[in-house]
């Protein structure tokens, strides 16, 4: 049987995790971005956006199963605009915090409708 305050510990932690999950995404999208942006586009050699390579790992790994889609054929996106490939790039780890979220939203209301009782994720 859980107590308050084992309880209050949990949901704080959860909560602290989707902020934590949260910030990340949006740090490593902005150093994304701001290493995307000072990328000189007639410089077209094989090293000429390997910078970008220290934030989109994280974000990479941050979007799966998303962003297997990029990883798997990075060239299929060769011929389309350069924001939709950014999205494409960006997008799946901003989608996961989505889910992350809808997922705590839910897990709160169940929570509530329940009462907490043990069985029901309480």
């Amino acid at each position: 049987m859980r107590t308050a305050d084992t309880v209050a510990a949990v949901q704080s932690v959860r909560s602290r995790a989707l902020i934590a999950h949260a910030t990340t995404v949006v740090v490593l999208v902005i150093l994304f971005l701001a290493m995307y942006s000072r990328i000189d586009p007639t410089n077209t050699g094989p090293t000429a956006s390997v910078g970008l390579l220290l934030p989109y790992l994280p974000l990479f790994v941050l979007g799966l199963p998303w962003s297997l889609s990029f990883w798997n054929d990075p060239y299929a996106y060769d011929g389309v605009a350069s924001h939709v490939r950014l999205l494409v790039v960006l997008g799946p780890a901003m989608l996961n915090v989505v889910v992350h979220g809808l997922i705590r939203c839910i897990a709160v209301v169940a929570r509530r409708v329940h009462g907490g009782t043990p069985g029901h994720g309480g």
